[in-house]
């Protein structure tokens, strides 16, 4: 199993906590919605930029990106006719709204890699 998304990044929102930011992005008929440290991704090296994801069962995959983390599938329901998928970062949350089933389901192990461009 592996998703990939071909995003365009749409605002990068500051949070309460230091050095924690959540980027929006539109990657087709999916929104995505990821929480990100700026130690880890510095946030002025999204301006500008799109970003490419994959979520997938295998680390190798995950390993060949710019950006690997592993997590698990916190949650799966309905947000009006969309399909919401929650992923935890340990802490840091991933969101994939998206008109179609994703083959995912909670306690999922999953890699997320992202790659800039």
């Amino acid at each position: 199993m592996s998703i990939q998304l071909e995003c365009v990044i749409n605002g990068v929102e500051d949070l309460r906590m230091p050095k924690v930011y959540r980027v929006h992005a539109s990657c087709g008929e999916v929104q995505l919605d990821v929480e990100l440290h700026n130690e880890v991704i510095p946030k002025a090296m999204l301006t500008g930029k799109n970003m490419r994801i994959e979520v997938s069962r295998e680390k190798e995959k995950c390993m060949q990106h710019y950006f690997c983390g592993q997590g698990y599938v916190v949650s799966v329901g309905k947000a009006g006719e969309n399909q919401r998928v929650v992923i935890s970062l340990h802490g840091f949350l991933v969101v994939l709204k998206t008109p179609s089933q994703l083959g995912l389901n909670p306690m999922d192990q999953v890699f997320i890699g992202a790659d800039f461009e």
